[in-house]
């Protein structure tokens, strides 16, 4: 009974664990996004005007958007407006992309969704970001798992080693752009094509303020269902907690990858900035 009763605690623990992982990192590293989003496009609607932010919108605003719009067809939102992509409309509101949605309020299925709806951008972006790397990579890809090394990262969180883990993962990006950037496919026009595609995306990727405010009511319960989720599959002798942190790890590690390839695109357009500012 003793037994059982710890058991029970360590499922517990692991359950708590794995939701304040989950949601803290997501918003923490979608918020970093934003930031560099932002001043990206502060610095081009200043160099280059309106057209140098929808150059760098035309691939990761669609994406964005369509993130959106598929977790509300999974959760069963009614979607009532979708505009991928609104160069022209842009104009009066600033606004390049928008999903429109509503809900039933009691209905708890479609307050979750409430959650991955705001955070589907970063789930759903990430996955693509990471396939396009693929591509972009080819044979090279084996060296982007190797750079990564999802085992020793699950093994740095497994001993709480928080502090080693984030500048692991900060490494991990770094050496990932620096592959990127060595590799064959930078001069070939397939490689620029895929190479554009994840830029665009990585500067968007990020979770706007909107987009967390309309996550956070539906927080507890995700919470919630995370915890029962660790302990009653811990306790069948099933290691969903395993198999949850290697996931979010996964995308942790893509995401960083997105914030360390958005920064020298940043700094770029800051000298742009610089130089033809004064022109405008």
């Amino acid at each position: 009974y003793e037994r059982g009763i710890v058991i029970l605690k360590l499922f517990l623990f692991d359950g708590l664990f794995n939701a304040a992982y989950f949601i803290l990192g997501t918003f923490l590293l979608g918020l970093i996004l934003n930031f560099i989003e932002d001043r990206n496009i502060d610095y081009l609607q200043n160099g280059l005007g309106r057209k140098g932010i929808l150059v760098t919108g035309i691939v990761g605003v669609p994406v964005h958007e369509m993130s959106h719009f598929l977790a509300c067809k999974l959760f069963g939102h009614d979607v009532e407006k979708v505009e991928l992509f609104r160069p022209s409309k842009s104009k009066s509101d600033g606004v390049l992309g928008r999903v429109v949605h509503s809900r039933n309020k009691g209905n708890v299925y479609k307050m979750i969704g409430d959650f991955f709806i705001g955070t589907a951008p970063v789930i759903i972006g990430s996955f693509i970001v990471y396939m396009l790397i693929k591509l972009y990579l080819g044979s090279e890809f084996a060296i982007f798992n190797m750079i990564i090394d999802i085992e020793k990262s699950l093994e740095m969180i497994e001993n709480l080693d928080l502090f080693k883990f984030l500048v692991h993962i900060v490494m991990a990006g770094i050496n990932t752009l620096f592959l990127i950037i060595n590799s064959p496919s930078l001069v070939s026009i397939k490689g620029i094509v895929l190479l554009f595609a994840i830029y665009s995306i990585c500067i968007h990727l990020s979770l706007s303020r909107a987009d967390i405010e309309n996550s956070k009511s539906a927080i507890p319960i995700v919470v919630l269902i995370i915890v029962l989720c660790t302990v009653i599959f811990g306790l069948m002798g099933i290691d969903f907690s395993g198999k949850f942190i290697r996931l979010v790890t996964y995308m942790f590690l893509i995401m960083t990858t997105c914030i360390i390839i958005s920064i020298p695109v940043t700094v770029l357009s800051m000298m742009i900035s610089a130089i033809f500012g004064r022109f405008r």
